[in-house]
């Protein structure tokens, strides 16, 4: 082998070599831990509650800056409608049992240099995640009682964003009003809240 060609494969080997200490210290990094979400909606008549939860574990992958783990999301709860127009009444039970897979993201934002936590998947649906019976009731005769079939979906995490050497992140987010719609058969008077809670922690470099 020539002189050259012996430089050339030194170059290569260091090259190597240092990738492969680059993608160890990567691999090396790894999140885990947990969040939860209470969903309650409260309206004339109307009720509705719901915990979902992340418990996000296992390997970390990375693209550039953004590191990825998996998470398995789970969504309970029930609620109840009883609303009454003229001699019509129509009262609708319903549960909440879903469950899906998803990831969440941790990266070092560049604008600011911060570390931002994050769900890193589209959101999460399940179909026949809420199922119930409704019976309506006219001029006092009940009529043939019907199934309640729906999606669940998934919420958004509040923003968590905190310093970038942060090993242990905890926080919460206490019941906040929100808008828009979050529950099966919702009237649109309803009242939202919505309160969360997290920790993550980072282990390795």
């Amino acid at each position: 082998m020539g002189a050259r060609q012996a430089t050339v494969v030194g170059i290569a080997a260091a090259f190597l070599a240092a990738v492969g200490s680059a993608s160890a210290q990567a691999a090396a990094v790894s999140w885990s831990g947990s969040a939860s979400c209470t969903i309650s909606v409260t309206g004339s008549g109307y009720q509705h509650s719901e915990t979902q939860r992340w418990i996000v574990s296992g390997p970390t992958t990375s693209r550039g800056a953004f590191r990825f783990v998996a998470s398995r999301w789970t969504d309970t709860g029930s609620g109840s409608s009883h609303q009454t127009q003229g001699n019509q009444t129509l009262d609708i039970t319903w549960t909440v049992n879903a469950a899906a897979a998803g990831r969440f993201q941790f990266v070092v934002r560049a604008s600011d240099g911060r570390l931002v936590i994050a769900q890193a998947n589209a959101q999460l649906r399940v179909q026949h995640g809420v199922t119930g019976m409704q019976q309506q009731t006219i001029g006092g005769a009940a009529q043939t009682p019907g199934q309640v079939d729906l999606e669940a979906f998934e919420t958004q995490l509040p923003p968590i964003v905190v310093k970038p050497t942060a090993r242990s992140v905890s926080g919460s987010m206490p019941a906040t009003v929100e808008h828009g719609s979050f529950a099966p058969f919702q009237p649109s008077a309803a009242t939202v809240t919505k309160s969360c809670t997290w920790r993550f922690t980072k282990t390795g470099k």
